[in-house]
């Protein structure tokens, strides 16, 4: 997912391997239950808040240690666009939390810091020399060094935010003026602050916050928030729970997401409440957070409006089926062999459509098409130019018809393969702005050719040169969507410098198309840009399936 906002948020937060047991109730004390299945996921509040930041649109980079067994949880992180390069695995104990989820969602959860707690002050302090005045910077209270951190964070003039949980001792010598904003849950606020009534918790942490933010989260029943004098609310939405461990922390990444995008208070409660609802539909932590664009459609809805989740991704949990061979695990874990190709079954690295290993199959299968579009099209312009060049070939008729053959097949074969790679990369089932292109494209071919056959006479000129104008349009289109074909999965995206070159690229050939007065003869100049820019595209895509298929391999 792209980012949408050029404020960053920094996490210094704590990596958990979440072991999820199910069981019918919480057990009593000295009781004992059978637990119904176990699992284990990707967790710890800071890893959750980061990729619930950045699935929701926002740049995040994040500080963080943990053990070989943690690799995981990086792999997770990665994917959900999180930048993980301050995180460090050479720990001999990685942190781990036991959770308990009962049938009616509710969780009971036991964690061992760890790694967690052997974050240094120095480390802390050359990660935020990466930060930039404005910027955010989020703790938790699961690491070392809290009270270091937030001063560190403070002193650079970076908006420091803190969620307070667990809230423990550490908390009562809390420097609150460094903060700008804190947000906890109704037994955090009570811990804090001695009133059970979440409301005047609110007002005892606001009076301690006069220049901040203070927010309580109510669960089922959303958040208020204060800010300053001001007061506000948002109801939240109401959703079947099947797993509530995660919403708070898909409430803190969200929220913050809306605000590094300069979203009011009450957009960034309704982002948090919607991320945290979402957020309970599914098991796990972090596997269970919404991507921006479901937290977007969740949050415009009034509040207690019943919301319906769609099927999940499975980035960072158990695949459904295994990435190599496509046989059905449910009956395994992450950590087991594949019954089928015996390949060790790691958290899931494809989501949405990308899940499905026959939709990658295809998008391989489709990238060649374009390919092979691509060189049709080089090859028809070359013939051209050959002929205009060398006397054997001028004037014959054969020459003729294998050029305008070549060409006339490209302009068939890339528009087609254009809509199936932008299907193949997209869970949208509406019709996206480059494949609306490649269909544009299509008609503009249509009318040259009409256009040659003396339809448009005496405007013949100026429609072809429009239709060619719309054939490059078409093409600076899908340079959009080849930005974002491999999200959804932990392939590498094409880098946004050789992104931005093609677009650079295909503007400069509209440019010469709509300059180009036909005067002078064929336009070479004009159809080398636009070979080149395929040729480039089709280069791209090569990469990008190759890269699909070496993430199946490994």
């Amino acid at each position: 997912m792209a980012p949408t906002s050029p404020v960053r948020v920094h996490v210094v937060g704590s990596m958990m391997i979440d072991r999820v047991v199910r069981v019918r109730s919480v057990p009593r004390p000295g009781e004992t239950v059978a637990a119904q299945s176990a699992a284990t996921f990707a967790g710890g509040k800071g890893a959750n808040q980061a990729a619930a930041a950045a699935l929701c649109g926002a740049r995040v980079r994040m500080l963080g240690r943990g053990g070989a067994d943690s690799r995981f949880i990086v792999d997770a992180l990665r994917a959900a666009g999180v930048d993980t390069r301050a995180i460090a695995l050479d720990d001999a104990c990685a942190g781990a939390a036991t959770v308990m989820v009962a049938d009616d969602g509710q969780n009971a959860i036991v964690i061992a810091p760890e790694a967690n707690m052997r974050i240094g002050v120095r480390e802390i302090e050359r990660f935020l020399e990466g930060a930039s005045q404005g910027d955010i910077a989020l703790f938790q209270n699961e690491c070392s060094c809290l009270h270091e951190g937030i001063a560190a964070a403070a002193a650079r003039g970076l908006r420091v935010w803190l969620n307070a949980a667990p809230a423990d001792a550490r908390l009562g010598s809390l420097r609150f003026e460094k903060l700008a904003g804190l947000v906890v849950n109704e037994t955090e606020a009570e811990a804090m602050t001695g009133e059970r009534d979440p409301a005047r918790a609110l007002e005892a942490l606001a009076a301690r916050m006069s220049a901040g933010t203070v927010i309580v989260t109510l669960g089922a029943a959303g958040a208020i928030a204060a800010v300053g004098r001001a007061r506000y609310a948002h109801r939240g939405f109401v959703v079947d729970a099947v797993d509530t461990v995660g919403c708070g922390d898909a409430f803190v990444g969200a929220f913050l997401a809306a605000v590094a995008g300069g979203a009011d208070i009450l957009r960034a409660l309704a982002c948090g409440n919607a991320a945290g609802a979402l957020a309970a539909m599914r098991e796990g932590a972090m596997p269970s957070l919404p991507t921006k664009a479901e937290v977007d459609a969740a949050a415009i809805r009034a509040e207690g409006s019943r919301l319906v989740r769609s099927a999940p991704s499975g980035l960072g949990g158990k695949p459904a089926r295994c990435e190599a061979c496509g046989y059905e695990l449910a009956a395994n874990a992450v950590g087991d062999a594949c019954p089928e190709c015996g390949r060790v079954i790691l958290p899931a690295r494809f989501g949405g459509q990308w899940a499905d290993q026959r939709m990658r199959r295809r998008f391989v299968s489709w990238s060649w098409l374009f390919a092979g579009g691509a060189a049709m099209l080089l090859s028809g312009v070359g013939l051209s130019l050959a002929a205009e060049s060398l006397s054997v070939f001028r004037g014959t008729r054969s020459a003729g018809f294998a050029t305008l053959g070549l060409l006339l097949c490209s302009q068939i074969v890339l528009p087609l393969a254009m809509v199936l790679l932008v299907r193949a990369g997209s869970t949208r089932r509406r019709w996206a702005v480059g494949e609306i292109g490649a269909l544009a494209r299509i008609a503009g071919l249509v009318i040259i050719v009409a256009s040659a056959a003396g339809w448009f006479t005496p405007y013949g000129m100026e429609i072809t040169r429009a239709c060619f104008v719309l054939i490059v349009v078409s093409d600076g289109l899908f340079v959009r969507e080849l930005d974002r074909l491999g999200a959804g999965s932990a392939v590498a995206r094409v880098p946004r410098g050789r992104i931005a070159a093609l677009a650079a690229l295909a503007a400069l050939s509209a440019g010469l198309w709509i300059t180009e007065d036909f005067r002078g003869g064929v336009p070479y100049l004009a159809f080398l840009c636009i070979v080149a820019v395929s040729c480039f595209m089709a280069v791209e895509l090569l990469l990008l399936a190759r890269r699909l298929r070496a993430l199946e391999r490994a």
